[in-house]
C-alpha cells in the first residue's frame, strides 16, 4: 500500500515525463521541417524512438541483472544512457 505521498512523487514524475513528450511534439516536427527535412522522413524519425526501445530496453535490462558493479546493478546503466541522452 503506497501512501499518500508517494503517490503525489509517482504521479508528478509521470507528469514530468508527459510534460517532456508533449514539448518534443510540439518542437521537434517544425523544427525538422524547417531545417529541411522530408515529411516522410520526418515520420521515419518519429517511428524510430519507440522501435529501438522496444528492442533495446529488454536486453539492457537483461544486461544490467547481470551486472555486479560495485556501484550497484542501475546505476552505471543510468549515469552512461544519461550522459548519452545530454549529449
Amino acid at each position: 500500500q503506497k501512501t499518500r505521498g508517494e503517490l503525489v512523487r509517482i504521479s508528478a514524475a509521470v507528469m514530468g515525463i508527459e510534460f517532456s513528450y508533449a514539448a518534443e511534439t510540439a518542437f521537434v516536427s517544425p523544427t525538422l521541417l524547417k531545417i529541411g527535412v522530408d515529411h516522410q522522413h520526418m515520420t521515419l524519425v518519429w517511428a524510430l524512438s519507440p522501435l529501438v526501445g522496444f528492442f533495446v530496453t529488454p536486453v539492457l535490462g537483461s544486461v544490467s541483472d547481470r551486472c555486479r558493479f560495485k556501484f550497484g546493478r542501475r546505476r552505471p546503466f543510468i549515469l552512461l544512457l544519461s550522459l548519452g541522452v545530454f549529449l
